[in-house]
C-alpha cells in the first residue's frame, strides 16, 4: 500500500472520530441524566447503552485489535443496565476511549493497513477494522442524536445549519 494513501486514510479516521465526539458530546449538552436511560420504545436502546456499546467495540476492534491491547470486552454486558452513569462519568468515559483511538492511529505505521488480524472471531485487515469500526460511530453517532431529538421535542438544538446555497441556505 502507497504510506501517503494509509496516511491520508488514518488522517480522515482521526478526523471522523473528532467529528462524532462533536456530534455526541452536542447532544449530550443537552441532555438530563434520566435523558441517558430513556428508550423511544421497550426493547429499544437508550444513549447510556449505545455509549456503553461503543466503547466496548472501540476497545475490543481499534485498542485491542489494532493497538495490541488485551481484549477484556464483554459484549452482553455493554447491553444492561446496571447502573445509570452519570452523563458527566460517561461522557468521560466515551471521550477517554476516543483519545485513545486517535492515540493508536497516530501511531500506527500506515504501511501496516494490510496487515491481518483476528478480531472478535473475524480475519480482518487493519484497514477493514478501521473503516468498519468508524462506519460503526458514525451509526451511533446519528441514533444518538435521532434519540436526542426524540427526547427533546422542539427544544433540540441543531449543531449545524447551512450558510451557503450549496449547502441548502
Amino acid at each position: 500500500m502507497n504510506s501517503e494513501i494509509g496516511e491520508a486514510f488514518l488522517e480522515e479516521s482521526r478526523n471522523r472520530v473528532i467529528k462524532a465526539r462533536e456530534r455526541i458530546d452536542h447532544c449530550l449538552g443537552q441532555l438530563e441524566n434520566d435523558d441517558l436511560w430513556w428508550t423511544p420504545e421497550a426493547g429499544s436502546n437508550s444513549i447510556g447503552v449505545i455509549l456503553q456499546h461503543l466503547m466496548g467495540n472501540l476497545r475490543q476492534w481499534i485498542l485491542s485489535g489494532v493497538g495490541g491491547e488485551p481484549d477484556l470486552r464483554d459484549r452482553p454486558r455493554e447491553f444492561r443496565v446496571e447502573e445509570k452513569t452519570p452523563g458527566s462519568v460517561l461522557q468521560k468515559q466515551f471521550n477517554n476511549i476516543l483519545d485513545q483511538v486517535n492515540t493508536t492511529y497516530s501511531r500506527l505505521d500506515p504501511l501496516q493497513l494490510l496487515k491481518r488480524r483476528r478480531i472478535q472471531g473475524f480475519d480482518e485487515s487493519v484497514l477493514s477494522a478501521i473503516y468498519q469500526t468508524m462506519t460503526h460511530l458514525e451509526l451511533h453517532a446519528g441514533q444518538i442524536a435521532y434519540i436526542t431529538k426524540l427526547r427533546k421535542g422542539s427544544a433540540y438544538e441543531e449543531s449545524w445549519k447551512p450558510a451557503t446555497k450549496e449547502q441548502g441556505a
